[in-house]
């Protein structure tokens, strides 16, 4: 008996409850939220063999300067589309998607580096350029929010799906001027991500317009790192002009794994984590689809008050 009036306690309330449909859309700027670390060999940890974002020398005495800078392949303009169900005043659940508009490139170059053989050194440098192909994340969240006539706070916390993580990876190649005739090789690669969940949570304010109309603004934490999966060579360019991938003397397509077993073919290497994370400032408009009124109680106009006071004839 006990439970059965607790359910029709909260079918009262879930009844009486207004909930609202809305539809949102935004656009911010994100920063990079983690910087760089290195381990023991010393080799940038994030982004084997090389880093993201900075420097490397090498000079001939073999120690090593590096010039390391944070970096996330979701730093920059994304754009943001969603729906929000508002089961109550204060409660409520949000379907975004967050979509990549222009994302940061990210260079690496390693200065003074042995493009040749030990036998027959041949100094140059090596120039990677990584940026995302406009990623694409699903955030479902959980909304809460206070009361307010006009002015509302809210916060939200959610999972991030990644729908599209994919980078792009240009490495030239040039030999220094000295080191016979200069000759720069431009490669292409496409890296791919295993699926990998983030977390993400904000804060926020929203100001009602009219009955169907708000603006809102919010400060944004996402947290996400994705691990490589395979990478596949896409282009290759010799001084301008293009090469045939069958010419290419190592693997077009390399795998990479949490257990791999890498040996003298050069097609399996161990995963590492590309990073996703960032800091973010969004602002953006969100309209009133559909609006359900409480339920439960009747309210009668004035008129119809005091026309239910009318005695009651008999005919």
């Amino acid at each position: 008996m006990k439970k059965i009036c607790l359910m029709l306690a909260l079918s009262a309330i879930a009844f009486s409850a207004p909930a609202q449909l809305y539809f949102r859309a935004g656009i911010g700027y994100a920063m990079p939220q983690a910087g760089q670390s290195m381990y023991d060999t010393p080799i940038p940890y994030n982004g084997f063999p090389t880093g993201y974002n900075g420097t490397r020398n090498n000079p001939s005495s073999q120690s090593f300067a590096y010039s390391i800078k944070s970096a996330s392949f979701s730093a920059g303009v994304p754009a943001t589309i969603g729906l929000g169900y508002m089961v109550s005043d204060h409660v409520g659940i949000q379907l975004d998607a967050s979509i990549g508009l222009s994302n940061k490139k990210y260079t690496f170059v390693d200065n003074n580096v042995n493009l040749g053989t030990a036998a027959s050194p041949v100094p140059g440098t090596i120039s990677t350029t990584q940026t995302a192909n406009h990623p694409v994340l699903l955030i479902p969240a959980l909304v809460i929010q206070s009361g307010g006539e006009k002015l509302k706070v809210y916060g939200r916390i959610g999972a991030v799906l990644p729908l599209n993580t994919k980078v792009t990876q240009e490495m030239v190649l040039s030999n220094l001027p000295g080191a016979g005739a200069v000759i720069v090789d431009d490669f292409t690669w496409q890296i791919k991500s295993s699926f990998s969940v983030g977390f993400t949570a904000a804060a926020g304010v929203k100001y009602q317009l009219n009955d169907k109309m708000s603006i809102w603004g919010e400060f944004s934490f996402l947290s996400m790192t994705q691990n490589t999966k395979e990478q596949n060579l896409q282009t290759w360019t010799e001084d301008g002009q293009s090469v045939s991938l069958s010419a290419y003397p190592y693997p077009t397509h390399i795998k990479f794994s949490k257990t791999a077993i890498v040996d003298t073919t050069f097609e399996t290497f161990p995963t590492y984590g590309q990073p996703f994370s960032n800091v973010g400032f969004n602002v953006g408009i969100s309209f009133n689809i559909s609006e359900k009124k409480a339920r439960g109680n009747k309210h009668f106009t004035s008129d119809e008050g005091e026309e239910n006071k009318k005695p009651f004839k008999r005919r």
